[in-house]
């Protein structure tokens, strides 16, 4: 495991050895961090520091990410590991052989208001009540397309919620829903009006 030394901060950023670029990347992950502030902590002058672990693929893009450490303010803790997935650039990482490999990663995401106070660093321990849930990044063909792959990041929660929904969509389309040879006789009425209408051999009769 590999520890940032220091990570995404907003008025000032230190060096990040496993984030990718130079100085002028480093201005522009600050601008990132700042337009993705949450509105709401914002206004509430809310700031300090969140500590997140995440894994990274042999491309060195993350796998997933979750929350350490909390900064006592939820709307920065929640943010946190959807700028890391979405924004944050990582180096690939190579073995004593020289090969790359898969890495995981400690980091802190400094939450900071230009010209408010220097906010507290102290880690705040997390409950599992108030922890963040982990964001957890997969792989997939783009719509339309065989070749072009995306990243969709999403809580186990979500996930789940997809695969569910996507479950639904297959089981209405292949008429697991009790769609009797009557129904597709109505549709095929609808769609062809007057054409036969007789009922698929051992549908038990007529409509």
């Amino acid at each position: 495991m590999t520890r940032l030394i220091s990570a995404l901060a907003i008025g000032s950023l230190l060096t990040a050895p496993a984030l990718a670029g130079n100085d002028q990347r480093m201005r522009q992950l600050s601008e990132v961090v700042f337009a993705n502030y949450p509105p709401g902590a914002l206004a509430r002058g809310e700031q300090g520091a969140v500590y997140f672990l995440v894994t990274l693929d042999k491309d060195a893009h993350a796998t997933s990410c979750k929350v350490t450490y909390g900064s006592g303010h939820p709307l920065l803790d929640e943010e946190t590991c959807d700028l890391i997935v979405q924004h944050a650039v990582f180096n690939k990482l190579k073995d004593a052989n020289g090969r790359v490999t898969r890495e995981t990663q400690e980091g802190v995401v400094y939450w900071r208001i230009p010209g408010a106070p220097q906010p507290s660093v102290a880690p705040v321990a997390l409950t599992p009540a108030s922890a963040p849930e982990e964001r957890i990044c997969k792989r997939s063909l783009r719509t339309g397309s065989l070749a072009d792959f995306q990243r969709t990041c999403m809580t186990a929660a979500e996930w789940s919620r997809q695969a569910d929904d996507m479950k639904q969509m297959f089981e209405d389309i292949q008429g697991k829903k009790g769609l009797t040879a009557c129904d597709f006789a109505g549709v095929a009425e609808a769609n062809h009006p007057g054409g036969d209408q007789t009922p698929a051999p051992g549908s038990g009769g007529t409509c």
